[in-house]
């Protein structure tokens, strides 16, 4: 039996912006798994190194929001040089030249009263005692998404876990296509679900120094809604009253 740190924690409010939405700051319904992996490295203060640029983990990512509003929001644009006298309210030095910044109104989606469970299961044992600590002594004050979207972490344990058939879909969850590929019983062939390719973590390119990052296929998958797997690839908490099913990525 295997064991991974579980995190019960909320937010009043919160954005997993989706990369591409632009003219309203649209989220997914859960945050994604590079996300949750931002946090716990900042939780712990972590520095990347050549020799370590991160801490290698699998995470499952299961939760559920209130409602959804539209707020609006100040948003900056960058990345234009800088016309003096023309559209640009603001200017940053950049090299030799300067860089426009062009200010205005925009609406963001925020999902309200969101609770979320998270697992994490780091690949080496001495980053699970440094996360494990790190997220009962955080190194800054806990956010997820935005840096002003507030989070509480309202508890922080070791649980034991093992494969499963039935697992319990307790939550809305993120299922890896590979694991939710198994499932049988469904209409269609991902008829229930919403399909996202989420990133997880990035490599630089050292010739255009662009980020390239490897990306997961899941399904947000709604809750009480057990899943029927035809392989033993999801996993079951044992340890507790609640038995959640973890779908590791």
């Amino acid at each position: 039996m295997s064991k991974c740190i579980r995190i019960k924690c909320s937010q009043i409010s919160a954005n997993y912006k989706k990369p591409l939405s632009i003219d309203i700051g649209e989220s997914f319904p859960l945050p994604p798994y590079s996300t949750v992996i931002g946090f716990v490295h900042n939780m712990c203060g972590f520095r990347p190194t050549k020799e370590k640029p991160y801490m290698p983990m699998k995470v499952s990512i299961q939760g559920e929001h209130a409602t959804m509003i539209s707020d609006m929001y100040t948003r900056y644009f960058m990345g234009i040089a800088y016309e003096e006298g023309g559209r640009h309210q603001l200017k940053v030095k950049n090299g030799d030249g300067w860089d426009g910044i062009t200010v205005g109104p925009s609406d963001m989606e925020l999902l309200i009263d969101v609770n979320l469970v998270l697992h994490i299961l780091p690949q080496e044992q001495e980053d699970f005692d440094r996360i494990l600590s790190g997220l009962k002594n955080p190194a800054i004050y806990p956010s997820l998404g935005r840096y002003e979207d507030l989070l509480r972490i309202d508890k922080v344990d070791v649980v034991k876990f093992e494969p499963t058939q039935s697992p319990k879909v307790c939550l809305d969850a993120y299922i890896p296509e590979v694991i939710y590929a198994k499932a049988k019983g469904l209409m269609g062939s991902y008829a229930p679900c919403s399909r996202y390719t989420l990133n997880k973590i990035y490599n630089i390119n050292d010739k255009s120094g662009f980020r390239e990052w490897e990306k997961v296929h899941a399904f947000h998958y709604r809750a009480d809604n057990d899943l029927v797997l035809t392989a033993e690839v999801a996993h079951q908490e044992m340890n507790t009253e609640e038995k959640f099913g973890i779908f590791f990525a």
